[in-house]
């Protein structure tokens, strides 16, 4: 029997079961990373990002300069009042140094509203590396104590 042979199978067969069950349990985050990616391709470029502010803090014509939440017909504590980038500028001249991205990265940071950038193939490459990696360490490492292992072995018989 060749113990070599025989750990190289069990470490194959679970390997890859290893690897499966990594995609599988990925596959709705990798799945919904791509889906939001497509969903920002389809953004005009000459689209303009919405800037939230606070609605206690909103200056300006509601309808005019500014637009509510989706489903909000007035101003309530705790609601959001949406600019286009044009019209916050004029209302909040404060701003004037930063640039639209920074403006944005600001503003959403100051209503609480969190920015999740898409990063698709990193969350498909960084799910690959994890399922295909750790079986690889455990092949080096198993490897390394049968090979230490085999050291302590009868000498064969002349």
């Amino acid at each position: 029997m060749n113990i070599k042979r025989g750990l190289f199978r069990l470490w194959l067969v679970c390997g890859l079961l290893f690897a499966a069950t990594v995609m599988f349990l990925g596959y709705d985050r990798i799945n919904e990373e791509f889906s939001k990616s497509n969903l920002l391709a389809e953004i005009p470029a000459n689209a303009s990002a919405l800037i939230p502010v606070s609605c206690k803090d909103a200056r300006g014509a509601l309808g005019v300069d500014y637009e509510l939440d989706k489903g909000v017909t007035k101003t309530i504590p705790g609601s959001l009042c949406w600019y286009m980038i044009a019209k916050f500028r004029t209302n909040f001249p404060q701003y004037a140094d930063l640039s639209d991205e920074d403006i944005v990265t600001k503003t959403y940071a100051d209503v609480g509203v969190p920015l999740y950038p898409v990063h698709p193939w990193r969350t498909l490459l960084g799910t690959i590396g994890f399922a295909f990696g750790v079986p690889f360490v455990f092949l080096v490492v198993g490897g390394a104590f049968v090979w230490a292992f085999s050291g302590f072995s009868r000498p064969k018989a002349s």
